[in-house]
């Protein structure tokens, strides 16, 4: 847990009981969640008053709110509330909580049901609350109200350490120093002053000498202002004065885009539409670029696309990435296109079996997530998204396409031109490059990893077939999968073979073994010989884009030369020295690289994109912006260099 604060693990929740008067009871604390009969009340005095809510986020563009127990969810639910009454059209609130025993959603409707008031607002939140309660970051999006709420279960500290926001008003909750001491701790403070600026305002129910102290010390200037209820005192404080951590080794420096207006995404397979759909919806001038005629017609086109989280024996960075990827995306995608049928991974021999077993033994995950069957390993909420229904409902909503082949792009005067041959195409403020291993040719002299594979899938139909593979309704995997029948055909794929240099840049083009090879991927399984008995068949096929360590590239584009030339000697372990900030490519941005999850990491890694580009509070803990970052693959060169 020290290593890492946020593991492939269940998080625990807490057990509640009822006094006579209602009041939900934490035996693990001994201690109440709010004062009977008046916990509304408590909570807009002591949080929404104490930081002077609703009147500090007039006029602002956007307001975030950080607060260090989630516990009811009253609070959050309070400033919603307040937040409907005075926001002004557009304004954008980020609210940010962090739990160590989250209240599951049976938990949280029994201690809300007696708030009448809030009753609609907490019927929204359970609607979307995680089903998974797992380590980690949770973003909620509450579109009605221009409002994302950012779960972080895991230790305060923790949680806040690693993220990637600036608060302006915080909302210090939680069991008392007295009943939970290792919460408030000095880390925390810390961490809190390094999510603040000058102005930032906070309050807190507690007026013990220690909150005082730590408080002040990270730069609080702090007051007693009358409590409420039993409690005669409470804190309210504002930051005057910064001293925020400086790493020494600021590598994955993330960068918002400056002076920005319009927008551009060149590439309109899943990861730029749907970074060009978060950038329409905060409100922004974006336009799509693609040679299609419309979105998704590459790699992106098979009809079905899987969705479902991948493990590996070890809680490594490609583990935890795709089971919060995999959390996100079931939660983003609509149900009218995406079909929770489960995923069942087959055990098909011993080693399989051994393999499923240790993973089981290996985390501690609930079993909406992962549990075994007499067949193998069964994900219920995995399922299969239809693509191109999808595909249409994101490009409807969409002002500008333009249909255009990109060959080259330049910076002129503060802006990104953008061409085909040599014929302008249009100028943008801010371009996102989202096309695949194309982004080569746009940067030429930007070392980039990247490997493209070519894959094919074969589409049966089974109607007025002897088909049994169609009574399978959930999706079966072995080194393949097959979906399940929809609209009278399945998907059997896919491969994933080594491309020729001089075949990267070329439209992908199907083979006559196409079948042969999909049908390998079940040898030795009860499938074999009914796919063999198939002829009524057709095949598709695309080229995905990997990179050396399986997860996707995903931010801004740093100068390589100068970054060479700053982060030269870093093989020597100087850990005294101080590294600048790399300098930046002015308003550049790549995303590539999803491989052959492309469906599952779309979505996150678009929202994690839009918030570094508009400077808004990210959905990725620190360490997982690290796993993504375009200057990642430099950086380990030059420390291993010697």
């Amino acid at each position: 847990m020290k290593n890492n604060p946020f593991p492939i693990e269940q998080v625990n929740s807490l057990k509640l009981e009822f006094e006579g008067n209602k009041s939900p009871y934490s035996n693990n604390y001994g201690d109440i969640y709010f004062q009977p009969g008046i916990g509304l009340e408590e909570k807009e005095h002591v949080f929404l008053k104490g930081n002077q809510l609703p009147e500090n986020w007039q006029d602002r563009e956007s307001f975030t709110i950080g607060e260090t127990g989630f516990g009811t969810g009253i609070n959050f639910l309070n400033t919603l509330k307040q937040w409907e009454k005075f926001r002004q059209p557009g304004q954008q609130l980020d609210y940010i909580s962090c739990e160590l025993h989250p209240l599951n959603k049976n938990q949280l409707s029994q201690v809300l049901s007696p708030f009448y008031e809030l009753r609609h607002y907490a019927k929204s939140l359970i609607n979307i609350y995680p089903d998974i309660l797992v380590y980690g970051f949770h973003r909620l999006h509450f579109e009605a109200y221009n409002t994302t709420l950012t779960l972080i279960f895991g230790n305060a500290a923790d949680a806040f350490k690693h993220c990637h926001a600036e608060i302006d008003a915080w909302f210090l909750d939680g069991f008392g120093p007295s009943k939970n001491p290792e919460m408030w701790s000095n880390q925390l403070f810390k961490a809190i002053a390094n999510c603040s600026h000058i102005g930032s305002t906070l309050s807190t129910f507690t007026v013990a000498r220690k909150i005082r102290d730590g408080l002040t010390e990270v730069g609080f200037e702090i007051k007693k202002t009358q409590g409420f209820g039993q409690k005669r005192e409470m804190l309210t404080a504002t930051m005057v004065k910064l001293n925020k951590l400086l790493e020494k080794q600021p590598w994955q420096h993330t960068y918002k885009a400056n002076k920005h207006k319009t927008f551009t995404v060149i590439g309109a397979g899943i990861a730029g539409l749907t970074l060009a759909h978060k950038l329409h919806q905060a409100g922004k001038n974006v336009t799509l670029i693609d040679r299609h005629e419309k979105p998704c017609m590459e790699a992106s086109g098979n009809p079905q696309a899987m969705i479902m989280p991948s493990f590996a024996l070890n809680d490594s960075p490609e583990s935890r990435f795709y089971m919060s990827a995999f959390l996100y995306a079931i939660r983003h995608y609509p149900k009218q296109f995406y079909h929770q049928t489960g995923v069942n991974q087959l055990s098909v021999n011993q080693s399989n079996k051994n393999w499923q077993d240790k993973l089981l033994s290996k985390f501690e995950l609930p079993r909406e997530l992962l549990q075994i069957t007499a067949s193998g390993l069964l994900y219920p909420l995995a399922g299969w998204l239809d693509t191109q229904g999808h595909a249409q409902h994101l490009f409807n909503q969409l002002k500008k396409y333009n249909q255009a082949e990109v060959t080259h792009i330049q910076h002129i005067n503060n802006q990104w031109h953008v061409y085909t041959d040599e014929k302008i195409i249009l100028k943008t403020d801010v371009l996102i490059i989202a096309n695949g291993i194309h982004c080569k040719k746009l940067l030429k002299n930007y070392e980039l990893p990247i490997v493209p594979k070519h894959g094919q899938i074969g589409i049966f139909k089974t109607k007025n077939t002897n088909n049994k593979l169609k009574k399978y309704e959930s999706i079966q995997l072995n080194k393949g999968y097959i979906t399940p029948d929809w609209k009278g055909k399945q998907t059997l794929g896919a491969t994933f073979d080594h491309l020729q240099p001089q075949k990267w840049y070329q439209p992908a083009q199907t083979t006559d073994d196409y079948w042969r090879k999909n049908v390998e991927l079940w040898k030795k399984t009860s499938f074999e010989k009914h796919l063999n008995k198939i002829d009524n068949h057709y095949p598709r096929a695309g080229i995905r884009v990997t990179t050396p360590d399986h997860l996707p590239i995903c931010g801004a584009i740093i100068d390589q030369n100068n970054f060479k030339k700053h982060y030269h000697d870093i093989c020597h372990g100087k850990k005294w020295k101080q590294y600048p900030i790399p300098k930046v490519i002015e308003n550049l941005y790549l995303f590539t690289g999803l491989g052959s999850r492309g469906f599952t990491s779309a979505p996150i890694l678009a929202e994690f994109l839009c918030n570094q580009i508009l400077a808004r509070p990210q959905v990725l803990p620190y360490n997982m912006q690290q796993n993504i970052n375009p200057n990642r693959f430099l950086y380990k060169s030059l420390k291993k260099s010697t």
